[in-house]
């Protein structure tokens, strides 16, 4: 496993742990109980080959999916929200649109690996215009058009021709708004949260209503100043210990917190991005893959959370309170090692044949 992507996860753990405490001081031991339990399945994913990893993304991803469809018909919702997101099993809420992320990676992967040069290209239009028509449906406009992201991402990594790219994107795209898009006119949030990003910067005359969220995680971000205010003080932002936990950090560990927070995925990138061209195959596709996801769903949070762009409900990875997040996330990583080691393997037996042949 790769040390340095480790040591990043610890610290992305301990920052979140942080946050979550000054936001929200009666979740910090649950959140940091979480943190370890998402290291441990990090491990997990990490020793699986990935040649198993993508041989059953298609069950992974039909196991995701008919949960989507369940959560229209039997999903919760939290207080004050119409959106279902959620099922409840044993007590415990799944958010499949999270685990979506994971399996669409992991799929897509395998396919655009296998049939690179090929037209096969109606199976990643329904493959990502059914999940994100689901998303939509829900309704999660933010998650679904991440998931077009990532897809994009993926194939762009493993080399897909422009017209192929195009015809793929908008295949997917006309898919998903037959699927979710009739859900769209019943939520009014969409346009809400475009009129308060644009009022926090303007006027301000819904500070106390629609842009409330972003107009005070701004003074509560420029209060931090350079070493921050320290623990002890509460952080009155909504959601500051979820979407918002950047905003945590920053006001107890200042713009110190914040710069670290941004070096730790700048390093992810750094270092998937590496492994990825270690060895071309499959394992470089994933790697390409989770790092997108990690580090676009990071500068999205990162950029949400500054004020620079509207609030999306995206939370930051392995840094936000949520199970399903970081149980998504910590998968991700454990991609990242699992194709860091099929390229060290492959690099040693390289190597050993090497020697043999000198002899």
């Amino acid at each position: 496993m790769d040390r340095l992507l480790i040591l990043v996860q610890v610290w992305l753990g301990i920052l979140g742990i942080v946050g979550v405490a000054a936001a929200a001081p009666g979740d910090a031991l649950e959140h940091a109980l979480r943190v370890l339990a998402a290291m441990v399945l990090t491990f997990i994913v990490a020793r699986i080959p990935v040649h198993r990893i993508v041989k059953s993304s298609w069950w992974i991803y039909g196991g995701t999916l008919l949960l989507l469809v369940l959560v229209l018909f039997v999903g919760v919702s939290p207080a004050g929200s119409d959106a279902k997101r959620w099922i409840l099993v044993a007590g415990v809420s799944i958010q499949p649109s999270e685990l979506m992320k994971v399996a669409v990676i992991a799929y897509l992967a395998g396919f655009f690996y296998n049939h690179l040069g090929d037209w096969q290209i109606w199976r990643p239009m329904v493959v990502v215009g059914l999940a994100a028509g689901l998303i939509i449906a829900e309704p999660d406009v933010s998650t679904a058009l991440f998931l077009f992201a990532l897809a994009l991402a993926i194939m762009l990594a493993a080399g897909t021709t422009i017209l192929r790219l195009m015809s793929i994107s908008a295949a997917a795209a006309l898919i998903a708004l037959v699927i979710g898009g009739a859900y769209l006119s019943q939520f009014g949030y969409l346009s809400e949260r475009i009129v308060g990003f644009w009022d926090m910067w303007g006027a301000q005359e819904t500070v106390q209503t629609t842009s409330y969220q972003a107009y005070r995680a701004r003074e509560a971000l420029t209060s931090g100043g350079v070493i921050g205010i320290g623990s002890g003080r509460p952080v009155r932002v909504p959601e500051a210990e979820t979407d918002m936990v950047a905003i945590s950090i920053g006001r107890t560990l200042g713009f110190v917190g914040m710069a670290t927070l941004i070096l730790l995925y700048l390093i992810v990138a750094s270092r998937g991005l590496r492994i990825a061209t270690l060895r071309a195959g499959p394992g470089a596709l994933l790697a390409a893959g989770a790092t997108a996801y990690i580090t676009g769903q990071a500068a999205l949070n990162l950029l949400v959370s500054s004020g620079l762009l509207p609030v999306t409900g995206i939370p930051l990875p392995f840094v936000s309170y949520g199970l399903n997040s970081l149980i998504s996330v910590s998968i991700a990583f454990g991609f990242l090692h699992a194709a860091y080691r099929e390229a060290q393997g492959a690099g040693k037996q390289a190597v050993g044949r090497t020697e043999q042949v000198a002899a």
